[in-house]
């Protein structure tokens, strides 16, 4: 598992993936921690009582194609929330693709950042394949700016900060180089295969896989 911080809540992302977890939500004993995020307090510790109590569930979206080409849609699923007796702290764990502050899973971010980076495609191009809403208001025609805000949080280590061979680049880099970066260095994450799939494919795949 790989945790996230903001405050006294703590984001744990399991290695179970999203369809996998859509599928069967992982009981609450299989997806406790085995110590506390926050405290580091052991979740069950030898002959004493649970410490990381199951403290209900709450509903998180998964924005993004399931696969390379898919249809982009939204997939909601039920995250499991823990509580901390040791320290009062609280801590969700979702599925491996899901990051913090984050509505589109890992993948699909990779994703976009290689369609736009190594391919070349527009940034409305790619709004299409990825975002599941076809249709938004005359004042956003032309103006995603969403894959600006995923560099700006991976170049501060915000996003994708599994990825240990991720280094900042030069602050003189266009957006669209620094996307290509971003996209090369996770597809590097993917699996064999033969034929290798296109780069744009392997940044997906290595996006869901790094760890």
């Amino acid at each position: 598992m790989e945790k996230q911080t903001a405050g006294r809540q703590q984001l744990v992302r399991s290695r179970v993936g999203v369809d996998r977890w859509a599928k069967a939500l992982p009981s609450v004993e299989a997806a406790r921690p085995g110590q506390c995020p926050r405290c580091g307090a052991a979740s069950r510790p030898v002959g004493g009582g649970m410490v990381l109590q199951g403290h209900g569930t709450r509903s998180r979206q998964v924005r993004g194609p399931a696969q390379p080409g898919q249809q982009a849609q939204v997939r909601v699923v039920q995250v499991r929330r823990y509580r901390c007796l040791a320290c009062g702290g609280t801590c969700t764990v979702v599925p491996w693709e899901v990051t913090w502050r984050r509505l589109y899973s890992v993948a699909a971010m990779a994703w976009a950042l290689a369609l736009w980076g190594l391919l070349g495609m527009g940034l409305e191009a790619v709004r299409r394949l990825v975002n599941p809403w076809n249709h938004t208001g005359a004042s956003e025609a032309g103006r995603w700016r969403t894959p600006l805000r995923w560099l700006q949080a991976v170049h501060q280590g915000q996003l994708l900060a599994q990825v240990h061979a991720m280094r900042p680049w030069p602050p003189h880099w266009r957006p669209r180089q620094a996307a290509a970066h971003v996209a090369s260095v996770v597809a590097g994450y993917a699996p064999p295969a033969a034929p290798s799939p296109p780069l744009s494919v392997l940044a997906f795949m290595g996006a869901a896989r790094a760890q």
